[in-house]
């Protein structure tokens, strides 16, 4: 039995409301800075919905060399490409420097919205002579009045079938759909592959853009949308008294994940090593149960597991904080539940308010966070939090960044759908 391979990070790939590169979006955490803002840009013609984190600086065609593939993509598939690109430059990385049968990707993403505007020329071919919508109408003219590769930009397979072809990565390639997890767990994933030894190289991360009308429906109809009226920049507060749901953003996050042995013979710069990676479900999950924590601290725990390693050597939480009361408060009694009266040393931030929630990639880019606390011995500050709800009593950063030693960082990431995934990085 082969022994299994130690696997380090040697770049970063971020493309967020913060700007493009992990930099400004480092240094917007750092000082708890929020990129929120109103949502009128989008003009969306939704009254209730006021508040995004939206892409400023993103344009596809300083990023995307071959300009016909890019009428073959989503937004997501962009991002993901884009910010693919960013994380093999940060590694310096190119195809003549890689075997491409010993590099894959693996991504987190999921329900890829279409564009309404395009596909309601197929919906509006396929009314019948009364007005009302018919299936085989539809069926004759409505499809054939569609872009022919319409469907391949909303496949959720996509975004990593774009990422293989344009940097030649033949290695395996897989995509993670389970909501809020995903990117977490693909970066899970893409860290058992090569600790495994099926590939020496992978890009792991996730993308998504929810800011459009079926990716906000959802979340309204289920009640999630924070509803709070101040200064964009102030409404998202998970843990804060005052949290009451989350706010949307979009952008993507791509880790290169290398074996230990790779990085130091071609002589890379290590950001932080993957330690430790849990998952677990919760099979009765509902946010409006309090009590139901079971799960999460499941993935907490098989990460540290998996890293050998104890709660207290734990120097900083990156928490999920997702801003719902009921999840802020069952990560913290998941938390609570491994360190009796005391949390000694432990660090806790949140950043989902620099960048609004990125759903599936939200992992991603917050385990850029989590690896470079073990780097660079700066922790964030829980971006909004003035006065902590009572019933998340955590050992928070709170105003300022602090500085300190930080040989051990854990991710937590719960998907709505009671998917639950965490990491564990170490100082390398």
């Amino acid at each position: 039995m082969t022994s299994k391979r130690r696997v380090v990070i040697t770049g970063f790939g971020v493309i967020t409301p913060c700007g493009n590169g992990w930099e400004p979006y480092w240094d917007a955490a750092l000082h708890g800075r929020s990129l929120i803002r109103s949502s009128e840009p989008l003009k969306l013609n939704c009254p209730s919905f006021k508040y995004a984190g939206m892409l400023s600086q993103f344009e596809p065609k300083e990023f995307i060399g071959n300009r016909k593939s890019i009428k073959l993509m989503s937004r997501e598939i962009q991002m993901a490409v884009a910010a693919s690109g960013l994380a093999l430059k940060d590694a310096h990385l190119s195809p003549e420097s890689y075997d491409p049968t010993r590099i894959g990707v693996t991504l987190g993403t999921g329900i890829i919205n279409n564009d309404l505007d395009e596909i309601g020329v197929g919906f509006r071919n396929g009314l019948d002579e009364n007005g009302h919508f018919s299936m085989t109408k539809f069926g004759q003219d409505g499809i054939r009045s569609l872009f022919p590769l319409w469907f391949l930009k909303y496949l959720p397979n996509m975004p990593a079938c774009h990422i293989s072809v344009a940097y030649q990565l033949r290695g395996p390639n897989n995509t993670i759909t389970t909501s809020s997890a995903a990117s977490t767990q693909a970066i899970g994933e893409a860290y058992r592959v090569i600790e495994r030894g099926d590939a020496d190289i992978m890009l792991a991360g996730g993308t998504d853009s929810k800011l459009n009308a079926m990716g906000i429906s959802r979340f309204q109809l289920l009640g999630l949308l924070s509803k709070r009226e101040e200064s964009p920049e102030k409404v998202y507060c998970p843990f804060d008294k005052k949290h009451d749901g989350i706010v949307l953003g979009e952008g993507a996050g791509i880790l290169v994940l290398e074996s230990f042995e790779s990085a130091k013979k071609r002589g890379a710069n290590i950001y932080s090593e993957v330690a430790g990676y849990g998952s677990s479900s919760d099979f009765n999950y509902d946010p409006r149960d309090t009590d139901d924590f079971t799960g999460k601290r499941v993935a907490i725990r098989r990460a540290l597991e998996d890293a050998a390693l104890e709660p207290a050597d734990v120097d900083v939480l990156v928490a999920n904080g997702s801003g719902i009361p009921q999840e802020d408060i069952q990560e913290s009694l998941a938390v609570h539940s491994f360190y009796a009266s005391t949390f000694k040393k432990l660090h806790v931030t949140a950043v989902k308010p620099v960048t609004g929630n990125l759903v599936y990639a939200t992992g991603s880019i917050e385990a850029v966070v989590a690896a470079l606390t073990t780097k660079k011995g700066q922790v964030p500050p829980v971006t909004n939090l003035e006065s902590p709800d009572p019933e998340c009593s955590l050992p928070f950063v709170k105003d300022k960044a602090k500085s300190c030693q930080v040989n051990v960082a854990v991710l937590n990431t719960f998907g709505f759908g009671g998917q639950n995934a965490s990491l564990v990085f170490k100082k390398c």
